[in-house]
């Protein structure tokens, strides 16, 4: 199966941090945050990649091939101007064909039982299934559901449906579905796409599940995803703390609890570090305190 990571946005709700590094490849506990759906989608079948790029491309471009090097083949595609979820798909059509694919966001961390997913789009004879999860926080655009697991319509206004909830952004798909995308030019793949398709009656189905799902759209997701990424890789026991191994950590500093010091960053003897995340070259002076926030090498975001 051929994963497809949508990469090329402007991550704009994530500046300032943004404008340092791109969005698809910020670090999160060791690794780019594209590179948890990668793993995700790899352990569950996924054997090739490919992401668009438009934003800082190279140094997308540079920071994940570094870390997929010897893990899984990866491909990108350059998009001169963004062309949406829609228009980036059909435009990695050539790496998409040849069988049932799957796209998902770079901007979010999910976990869910994605093999009962696929066999659910199979057995409905799905041309797209979305996975759904619950919102409990009235957060996202509702997705209504038929009881027949087929999608009604989205938002407000769409028709009642058995049931409801968000689009995580996973999407599994048959390559029929990228001849229904509009060519040559930006498009949204719900808007421009699915919604016409259901008005045809085209069998577009829906997932419903529960797991994790953290979006990182804001330095305060990002800050509250990487505690909780955190957390749970210590079985919610411990201090919480993450220090990379070629990290710099100064006598008699404390890190923790919920820090996370990522690859290149310093921190000075007798600093502490609590629920703040340190990006490569930053550097906290000797006895300084960081928390509440992001420290970059240009200053610290407040989260």
């Amino acid at each position: 199966m051929k994963a497809m990571i949508l990469a090329a946005g402007l991550g704009t709700r994530l500046r300032p941090l943004s404008l340092e590094i791109p969005k698809p490849v910020i670090p999160v506990l060791g690794r780019p945050l594209c590179g948890h759906a990668m793993t995700f989608l790899h352990e569950n079948g996924a054997a090739s990649f490919l992401l668009n790029l438009h934003h800082g491309p190279e140094t997308v471009r540079e920071k994940v091939t570094a870390w997929a090097a010897g893990r899984f083949p990866v491909a990108f595609t350059h998009e001169e101007e963004i062309l949406g979820t829609g228009g980036g798909i059909r435009n990695a059509g050539e790496h998409l064909r040849g069988g049932t694919f799957v796209t998902a966001n770079s901007d979010a961390v999910a976990r869910f039982p994605f093999g009962d997913a696929l066999a659910r789009h199979r057995t409905n004879g799905a041309l797209a299934t979305l996975v759904l999860f619950p919102d409990r926080w009235n957060r996202y655009t509702p997705v209504r559901v038929r009881a027949n697991g087929r999608i009604a319509g989205f938002g407000d206004a769409a028709p009642a449906g058995a049931f409801e909830g968000f689009y995580t952004g996973y999407l599994i798909a048959e390559p029929e579905l990228l001849e229904r995308i509009p060519r040559g030019r930006p498009s949204c793949i719900v808007r421009d796409t699915l919604v016409p398709l259901i008005a045809t009656g085209a069998p577009i189905c829906a997932f419903m599940t529960e797991g994790v799902f953290l979006d990182f759209g804001t330095p305060e997701d990002y800050l509250r995803g990487t505690l909780t990424l955190l957390a749970e890789r210590e079985g919610g026991k411990g201090p919480h703390s993450f220090a990379h191994p070629r990290a710099s950590i100064g006598k008699d500093a404390t890190v923790g609890p919920g820090a996370a010091v990522e690859e290149g960053a310093s921190v000075g003897a007798g600093a502490t570090v609590r629920r703040a995340i340190l990006w490569p070259g930053a550097v906290v002076p000797p006895g300084a305190l960081i928390e509440n926030g992001i420290l970059t090498p240009r200053g610290f975001v407040p989260a």
